[in-house]
């Protein structure tokens, strides 16, 4: 939306929160000059008070002076003695009238009045106000507030006639009118005035008679006034006071004049304030011009940059913040581009040999089309493990450098070379024939024949090729990879050179296809997993070993029986990558069995290839010397079709086995072609007698002389014999009288994880040799 526009929000901002200032800063105000009048109003009404209290009690004064010059008059006295009420009328009269009295009496001694100029009361009358007289006697004079006949308020005084003694009183008054207010107002400051609380009348006041009205209504409650006091609208702070026994004094201080200031000041304010906003919403404006503006030509970098391009630099050259956002978000374009060249480079070049790698391999045969005939050679080092088992891994690196360069100096136009995995390269071959592509092979094999000089050693290279054709034998890379990978194994198996798939016949079900490129996966994700089934001496009953079978825990096919997968590994050759694997692990588990004090001799299998691998004894001296084992706690066990497929080098493995320590055992023997004279040269310690012998054993009587007479032979050439397949306590007692050395089989127990292992033993209560 329009408004949500980064410059928006940010003028939006921006004076919103100038204008919350603003406004506090008027309530501030406000407030302030609320609580300033306040107690302004507060000190003004204090200070009022006590400027009236005092005017009225000079004017007090002023009475009893005035009053008592009035008792000294010779004549006046004289009048009164002698009861001349002309002659005191006329004194009274003139007095007054110098002085301003308006109420002017003389009173006897015994209360009645003498004389009174107004004639309010006659003489003989007893005087209105006789408390004043009885405060008069007790205190020699008296004053008060008092409303007199004509109902007007006066200020009071009695003093004494002395001649020489009390002859008399004079009463003298001053009327409380609005003059009377307003004179007191000028000197005290507030506003005065008298009201009748109980009549509701104002009686005199300074207020303006507009407001009298007002104060009327507000009599009746004067007796609890406190504080503030509305009259039309106007505000007064103001105080009540009683005058004398019928009236009430209001002072008030009106609120209006002192706030009248800060009106003032908050209009000023006001005023200064908008100009203030004015200014600061353009400011504003464009501040966020200039922060907007860089921060969106940011965005359009980055979204270019979200699309992956990367080619455009960040247009901004400020040199604020924003400006060394710019320089980060430009050096981060800049690293963006090389990572992303790099991945790329990652993503189809292999980073050992600098070559392509199967993704980018695979893209070129995908982007031929399905029709187009090209050729899918896969080749294999050979030997290439032992050099790096011998010589080290930095050596077998090297080494593939080299070989990809080689390799790469003889491809044809139209070619690709990628390296797979390890050291497994793949050629793509376009628009060449049978003929070509046969040519081709020989030309890459005797390239490869060339030593190389890696490390100051001179290596010899030889590899084995497969060749699939396309669409022939598959139509997408992994279709045709497997068929060359399985053409080139045959080729090792033959050491001929190089195959082509169709020459090793019908390509593999979908099954198998898939089974090639799970083994791999699953050496990596670790679902290889190892059983052990324990093997018995049957003279003592002691557990002395356990043979290490392989088992396969696949995530979706769930555990695949070993008759399934180990057959394919050999055939492909996989077989050689698992071995290795397989003997650390029992490396591994025989060395922690040691350490627990269980001294078990543990058997792992191994296949024809893995016999005729040149790394086999290497790998074991390493793994037996890591591991701090004896030697002779590792039984290898060796068929017998794995010994007939290259008896020489079968033999010499053997016998550098044999010389370092490792048990040897010929597995299921009587199962193959092998004769007891040439199984005799070998440097074994035991044979294992095929299960098909043992389980026949209660039915077939041939059997049985087979196995007694193996068992016989094998003694007499100093061979141990283990019998495999025992399943019922028959045959392990007929094993045990004709003098069977060990024992294996269901019957025993069934194969199980190194854990359950060594619960099952715990459980059978056995001894160990040794313990």
């Amino acid at each position: 939306m329009p408004w949500l526009k980064l410059e928006r929000r940010i003028a939006v901002v921006f004076v919103g929160l100038v204008v919350l200032v603003m406004l506090l800063m008027l309530l501030l105000v406000q407030r302030s000059g609320e609580h300033i009048v306040a107690v302004e109003s507060q000190r003004q009404i204090t200070a009022g008070r006590m400027s009236f209290e005092a005017l009225v009690d000079q004017n007090r004064r002023q009475l009893e002076l005035a009053a008592t010059v009035l008792s000294r008059d010779f004549s006046f006295r004289e009048a009164i003695a002698t009861q001349d009420r002309p002659t005191m009328i006329s004194v009274l009269q003139n007095h007054g009238s110098r002085i301003g009295a308006h109420a002017m009496m003389a009173i006897a001694l015994d209360g009645r009045v003498i004389a009174d100029i107004q004639q309010a009361q006659r003489p003989g009358e007893a005087f209105a106000f006789a408390d004043l007289l009885k405060a008069a006697e007790a205190d020699g004079r008296a004053s008060d507030f008092v409303r007199m006949a004509d109902d007007r308020v006066y200020q009071v005084v009695v003093v004494p006639i002395l001649a020489p003694v009390r002859i008399a009183w004079i009463v003298m008054g001053f009327p409380v009118d609005h003059a009377w207010a307003r004179g007191l107002a000028q000197s005290s400051g507030l506003d005065v005035s008298l009201i009748d609380a109980a009549a509701g009348r104002v009686l005199a006041s300074s207020l303006p008679e507009s407001r009298h009205a007002a104060l009327a209504q507000a009599a009746p409650g004067v007796k609890d006034m406190s504080g503030e006091l509305v009259l039309d609208g106007d505000h007064y702070q103001g105080v009540a006071l009683p005058l004398g026994q019928q009236a009430w004094v209001i002072l008030l201080h009106s609120l209006e004049k002192s706030e009248a200031v800060f009106k003032e000041l908050e209009q000023a304010l006001l005023i200064t304030a908008s100009g203030g906003i004015v200014l600061f919403v353009l400011g504003s404006l464009w501040l966020a011009r200039r922060i907007a503006g860089p921060v969106n030509a940011l965005a359009a970098t980055a979204r270019r940059i979200a699309a992956g391009d990367y080619s455009d630099p960040v247009a901004v050259k400020s040199k604020d913040e924003i400006g060394q956002l710019a320089a980060s978000f430009e050096n981060m374009r800049i690293g963006i581009a090389a990572r992303e060249r790099k991945i790329t480079r990652l993503a189809y070049e292999d980073t050992l040999t600098g070559l392509p790698n199967r993704v980018r391999i695979e893209e070129r045969l995908d982007s031929l089309g399905p029709t187009a005939e090209a050729a899918v050679v896969v080749l294999d080092l050979d030997r290439f493990a032992a050099i790096n088992d011998a010589l080290g891994h930095p050596v077998g690196d090297q080494l593939l450098r080299q070989v990809g360069a080689r390799l790469a100096g003889q491809l044809p136009p139209r070619a690709m070379l990628a390296r797979l995995w390890g050291d497994e390269f793949a050629f793509l071959l376009e628009g060449m024939d049978r003929p070509a592509v046969r040519a081709f092979a020989e030309a890459l094999l005797a390239a490869l024949r060339t030593p190389m000089e890696v490390g100051g050693q001179r290596l010899d290279v030889n590899g084995s090729l497969g060749i699939a054709f396309h669409p022939a034998d598959g139509s997408g890379l992994n279709a045709l990879l497997q068929r060359a990978e399985l053409a080139m194994y045959e080729a090792k198996r033959r050491q001929c050179g190089f195959m082509l798939a169709e020459e090793v016949g019908p390509g593999p079900l979908p099954e198998q296809l898939s089974l090639i490129g799970e083994m791999r996966d699953a050496l990596e994700k670790h679902e290889f997993i190892l059983h052990y089934q324990p093997k018995l001496d049957l003279a003592s009953g002691c557990v002395i070993g356990a043979e290490a079978l392989l088992r396969w825990q696949h995530p979706e096919r769930g555990l695949v029986p070993p008759g399934r997968f180990i057959p394919f590994a050999e055939h492909t050759g996989f077989i050689r990558e698992i071995t290795p694997w397989l003997l650390a692990e029992v490396a591994a588990q025989t060395a922690a069995w040691h350490a627990q004090g269980l001294d078990l001799v543990v058997s792992a299998n191994l296949s024809a290839r893995d016999l005729l691998d040149p790394g086999l004894v290497v790998l074991v001296r390493e793994l037996v010397a890591s591991h701090g084992l004896p030697p002779a706690a590792l039984c290898l066990e060796i068929t017998e079709s794995a010994l007939m497929e290259d008896p020489t080098l079968a033999q010499a493995h053997l016998e550098e086995l044999a010389a370092f320590g490792v048990k040897l055992s010929i597995d299921d023997y009587g199962a193959g072609q092998a004769s007891l004279a040439y199984v005799k040269s070998l440097p074994v310690h035991e044979l294992k007698i095929d299960q098909s012998f043992i389980r026949s054993l209660a039915g077939s009587p041939k059997d049985a002389a087979i196995v007694r007479s193996t068992i016989a032979l094998g003694h007499a050439l100093n061979f141990a014999v283990v019998a495999e397949g025992i399943e019922t306590e028959a045959d392990l007692a007929w094993l045990r009288d004709i003098g069977c050395d060990i024992g294996q089989g269901y019957f025993i127990a069934r194969p199980m994880a190194a854990a359950a292992f060594v619960d099952w033993i715990a459980a059978r209560d056995l001894a160990f040799p040794g313990m």
